[in-house]
């Protein structure tokens, strides 16, 4: 690896690590404190992505064209994003009880701020010309590859689900989690969540493309060079489930954090092997966004809607047993040709 892209990566590890944990620091407070972290939780999904870009900027080749508007929109969004996450422990301000539910005023200026983020640099990508996208790996490539492949992720999505209800079931003698799962898809706030589900993903884009941007489109290529294709990407997985500890302790769970991260590493790992066969079918970071968002979206519904799903759940080692195993499913990619092929080699024959 040459000096410069040795400082780029260096940058990258800086803000996606580093700027993570010092949020977490931050977050111990408002976590003994009982505040709403959510709003960490957003930003935090942003870091690689300012990695990324601010690698790419303060090492900029000459005459390099970029997609700057877009570019400076992310880091600005994410600086904001950062000075609310600080604002939210620093300068607490209770929720505001209304007829309908609490607002969190700090988070809720944290969402305006990622929503009208992603809405300009939105824009700002897709008229930037495509020399700019090229040169910042955002051209939309290999759409009807995209499309089977988002499609065969939501069948794994409910695949491995519906195993792991089968299984809660079996071993349980009861038919409590499937009822459940039926009563959850079929209700009227689920059909308009799913309905919702092209808009919303426009409106909060940024945090996804944030994790895809320097998880797959950066790092995983340094990776997989350095350490092979099967290897780099388990590997990738393992630094991702690694960089969500935070969340694992004090967001997703309270009382069962052991649980929560071993369960969090399962699924990255697992995730990182289908999600690394489809960036390297497709080179498309736009497809990788749009599946990261469906699997946090349809998480969430899954478990009853809402981000606020996500929070102090049960994590029983039981649950991560049957986590395990239903993740078998898609662990099975890492056998494809793909992962033997050297595509580079390829190219230059």
């Amino acid at each position: 690896m040459e000096t410069k892209e040795k400082k780029k990566l260096w940058v990258f590890i800086a803000v996606a690590y580093g700027v993570t944990y010092a949020m977490n620091l931050l977050m111990i407070i408002g976590f003994k404190k009982q505040y709403d972290l959510t709003l960490f939780m957003n930003a935090q999904m942003l870091y690689p992505a300012a990695g990324v870009i601010l690698g790419k900027l303060i090492f900029r080749k000459e005459g390099e064209k970029l997609p700057m508007t877009g570019y400076i929109t992310v880091l600005v969004t994410t600086a904001l994003c950062a000075l609310c996450n600080i604002g939210s422990i620093v300068l607490h301000i209770d929720p505001i009880e209304s007829a309908v539910a609490k607002i969190d005023i700090w988070n809720t200026l944290s969402t305006i701020v990622l929503i009208m983020g992603s809405l300009v640099s939105y824009v700002a990508f897709w008229v930037c010309g495509k020399e700019k996208r090229e040169n910042a790996g955002l051209n939309r490539k290999n759409i009807k590859w995209s499309i089977i492949l988002i499609a065969v992720f939501i069948a794994l999505f409910f695949g491995r689900s519906l195993i792991s209800i089968f299984l809660s079931d079996l071993f349980n003698h009861t038919t409590e989690a499937f009822d459940s799962l039926k009563k959850t898809l079929f209700s009227a706030n689920s059909i308009i969540t799913v309905l919702c589900l092209p808009i919303n993903f426009i409106l909060s884009y940024m945090a996804f493309f944030g994790e895809e941007y320097g998880w797959r489109y950066y790092l995983q290529p340094i990776m997989q060079k350095k350490m092979g294709k099967r290897l780099g990407v388990l590997l990738l997985g393992l630094v991702w489930g690694v960089w969500h500890i935070g969340a694992d302790f004090m967001y997703y769970t309270k009382e069962y954090g052991a649980q929560a991260f071993v369960m969090q590493l399962i699924t990255c790992i697992s995730i990182a092997i289908f999600f690394g066969y489809v960036y390297m079918k497709t080179e498309n970071i736009w497809t990788l966004a749009i599946m990261h968002f469906l699997n946090n979206n349809l998480a969430a519904l899954l478990g009853g809607g809402g981000s606020s799903a996500l929070q102090d759940q049960v994590v029983l080692w039981s649950t991560v047993a049957l986590h395990a195993i239903s993740s078998i499913v898609i662990c099975l990619f890492i056998f494809l040709p793909l992962y033997n092929k050297d595509k580079n080699a390829e190219k230059e024959i």
